[in-house]
This record gives structure tokens, C-alpha cells and sequence, in this order.
């Protein structure tokens, strides 16, 4: 897996797809790792797609300082990115956190976007439900530290048969990783605010956007969604009846994104 430096960051990224064709940033959600969107990245063959692992997650440096974990900071990840692979522009999107890290790109970085994916994004309205689950998992993940401190130097050189699935070598991540530093992303964002949606803002986020929501969820709720899609100047809504729906026909979410490509002008490369 292929990593480039900011600042005191070591980040790590993989590239799938046709060099010259158009470029999809995808982030994966909370404590995951970019292995949670090999799959959708699978099915966007004519795009080159760039899964990331922000810091703290995946192959990343993971530190211990609350600190570090702020959005601001997860969007400069994505603006380094893009600096080293030389890319001005391109599609930014994720799940969930990765999801809210592109909608920030998007405010403070807004000349490197040319189209955002939010699927699952949190707003005002999951707040409450954001702020019960970061206290859980920080109090969860400094619990099981001691634990996966003991079993991380014999997991760790466990070898993977080839072709294992890649929720498989996620999970096999999430068990060895630095519980300390699951923690302390959970405490930083504790402090962080939810991410503005007035009318006012949302206009400054003049790029064509994709929204996907579900029903049912007090975190990502969908009336927020609807909310964000409805102020927002160029945007598409889908709203599925749940979370599992794209999570477990990954090959309908790939429909829905080349499908809104397409229309904003960027058509898939054609294998020679």
C-alpha cells in the first residue's frame, strides 16, 4: 500500500482503475479502514477510484492525542492527498465519517472538489446519538487496550490466505490495531461541533452532490439529508429504506455514483 508524509503523518492510500480517468476519493466511516470500500471501489471500473486511510484508521499513523482528530485535520489528509498524486480536482466521498471529512474538504479546501459522495453524512440532528457513541467507544476502546496490547504482536504476524474477503481483513484490522488511538479519535471528535447546514453555508458549496440516507437511524438521520439535499445549489437525494441496503448490494451504490458521473460530465473510461 502505497503512503506519502504530512507533517508527522505517515498516510496510506490505494489507487483501482485506469490511470487518466476520472478520480473518486472514497473514505470509509468510523474506525474502519479503507478494506470497507474495496468492494464498492470494484464496481466503479471506468473511475480511478483512491481509497484512503485517514490518519488514526487503517494503515495510517494512528496518534494518541485527542487533538489531532479534528475534521479540519481529516480534510487537510485529503488535500495532501491530492497533492501527492498530483490530482487539482476530483470527486470526494465516503461513508459516514468520510462523508462528513469530504463535506468539510468542500468548506475549507473548496477549489480542490469537483463533485461530492456523501453517503450516511452526520448533521444537526444526530448530534445527541454522534455524542452517546463517542463516549461508548472511548470508554469500549481503552477497555480492550490492555487486551490488544497482549494480542497484537501474535495476530499481527498471522498470515491472510490470498483472496480472503475484504471484511475479513477488516476485521482481522480492527482487532489489531491501537485500541489507545480509537480512543482518543473518539475523544476528539466529542468536542467537535456538527457540521453547519444553514442555507447560507450550503450555498457555498457550489459542486454537484450526491446524498445518500436511510430511514430509521439517530445518527444519520435522514431528515437531515433531506434537509442538506433541499438547501444545497446542485444536489441528488437517495434515501434507501436502511443502512444495509448499499452495505449489502454494493453493485446498486455503483449504479447510483456512475449514474451521477455521468450527468456532471465525467464519463467512465473505456477499456481499450
Amino acid at each position: 500500500m502505497p503512503s506519502f508524509e504530512r507533517g508527522d503523518l505517515t498516510l496510506h492510500y490505494s489507487v483501482r482503475g485506469r490511470p487518466g480517468a476520472p478520480a473518486v476519493v472514497l473514505m470509509h466511516g468510523l474506525t474502519l479502514s479503507s478494506r470497507s470500500m474495496e468492494r464498492l471501489a470494484g464496481l466503479l471500473p471506468g473511475y480511478r477510484v483512491v481509497l484512503f486511510d485517514l490518519h488514526g484508521h487503517g494503515k495510517s499513523s494512528r496518534p494518541n492525542d485527542p487533538d489531532r482528530y479534528t475534521m479540519h485535520e481529516f480534510a487537510d489528509d485529503v488535500a495532501a492527498l491530492l497533492d501527492h498524486l498530483g490530482l487539482e480536482r476530483a470527486v470526494v466521498g465516503g461513508m459516514s465519517l468520510g462523508a462528513n471529512v469530504a463535506f468539510q474538504l468542500a468548506l475549507d479546501h473548496p477549489d480542490r472538489v469537483r463533485g461530492l459522495i456523501l453517503e450516511m453524512p452526520v448533521f444537526g440532528r444526530g448530534e445527541v446519538a454522534a455524542r452517546l457513541l463517542f463516549r461508548a467507544l472511548n470508554l469500549m476502546f481503552l477497555g480492550v487496550a490492555p487486551i490488544g496490547d497482549a494480542l497484537r504482536p501474535v495476530l499481527g504476524r498471522v498470515p491472510l490466505p490470498r483472496g480472503v474477503a475484504p471484511e475479513i481483513k477488516q476485521a482481522t484490522e480492527y482487532v489489531t490495531g491501537d485500541h489507545r488511538a480509537l480512543a482518543a479519535i473518539a475523544r476528539g471528535l466529542l468536542r467537535e461541533e456538527p457540521p453547519p447546514s444553514d442555507a447560507e453555508t450550503l450555498a457555498r458549496v457550489d459542486v454537484p452532490t450526491l446524498l445518500v440516507g436511510h430511514k430509521g437511524d439517530p445518527l444519520h438521520v435522514l431528515a437531515d439529508v433531506e434537509e442538506v439535499a433541499d438547501r444545497l445549489p446542485d444536489s441528488t437525494l437517495i434515501a434507501t429504506a436502511t443502512f444495509f441496503d448499499f452495505r449489502v448490494h454494493p453493485d446498486r451504490l455503483a449504479k447510483e455514483i456512475t449514474r451521477v458521473l455521468e450527468r456532471w460530465g465525467l464519463s467512465p473510461a473505456v477499456s481499450a
